[in-house]
């Protein structure tokens, strides 16, 4: 296996919200964490995305690592976040068609950076979400009404996306969700498209049951990894009872 000497993966789940009283693990997202600061290295990171030397070690170190986990919990689904700065590299592309034979485990996270380094890449972006949905994969919109992620680019390239992902700050931020799950609702009943939600930063129980309660079922966040001590394994292979 290639070894980093500066970075480490972590994987939080994504689980299902039965009741108010029970969950149970869907996936897990794959995060990039540094081993210095244990946190995602975001300087070290855009300084990778400016040398494709130093990018093509990464996405190589990224990739064994990646597989690894993936033969290791084959019955596992994994969602993977990529800027789309990392759509200036060849490497990128060879490593999406790379794993297109493991697409059913794997879900593609499209972040909400803005491409430093190459902006016409935002333009480009309808040709590289249909460049990945020919590798058969499901593609989700990360953060959604963040960054570059709002609901304009989200309808324009909305035949693309299988997912929605957004964040859980405040209470605007339920505002945003429920404007979410009521789009949804309508793209389903008149269009017959079916799109998941996924609610995210959801770190307390009360947050849990403000999210149940406005119809989403998937959620992710610390409160599902530091108070239940969930660890990575096969989709399904355990219900948990969150702490109060």
């Amino acid at each position: 296996m290639i070894k980093s000497e500066h970075f480490y993966l972590v994987f939080q789940p994504i689980v299902r919200v039965s009741d108010q009283d029970t969950f149970v693990v869907e996936e897990f997202e794959v995060l990039l964490r540094s081993i210095k600061t244990r946190k995602f290295p975001a300087d070290t990171f855009h300084e990778i995305l400016e040398n494709e030397s130093k990018y093509n070690k990464y996405i190589c170190w990224f990739k064994s690592e990646l597989k690894q986990k993936i033969q290791e919990y084959p019955s596992t689904k994994f969602s993977v976040n990529l800027d789309i700065d990392q759509f200036q590299f060849h490497s990128t592309f060879q490593f999406l068609k790379y794993f297109c034979q493991y697409h059913d485990q794997l879900i593609i996270e499209i972040t909400e950076h803005t491409p430093k380094n190459n902006p016409e890449l935002l333009f480009a972006l309808d040709g590289i979400l249909k460049n990945i949905k020919l590798c058969d994969y499901k593609i989700a919109i990360d953060d959604y009404t963040e960054g570059i992620n709002t609901f304009s680019l989200y309808k324009n390239h909305r035949r693309y996306y299988d997912r929605v992902k957004i964040t859980f700050l405040g209470y605007k931020s339920i505002l945003h969700i429920l404007g979410l799950v009521l789009y949804v609702s309508c793209m389903r009943l008149f269009f017959s498209k079916r799109i998941e939600i996924v609610v995210e930063r959801i770190d307390s129980l009360r947050k849990l049951k403000i999210a149940k309660n406005l119809s989403v079922c998937l959620q992710q966040g610390f409160y599902f990894t530091t108070d239940n001590n969930i660890r990575l394994s096969g989709k399904g292979d355990h219900h948990y009872k969150p702490n109060p």
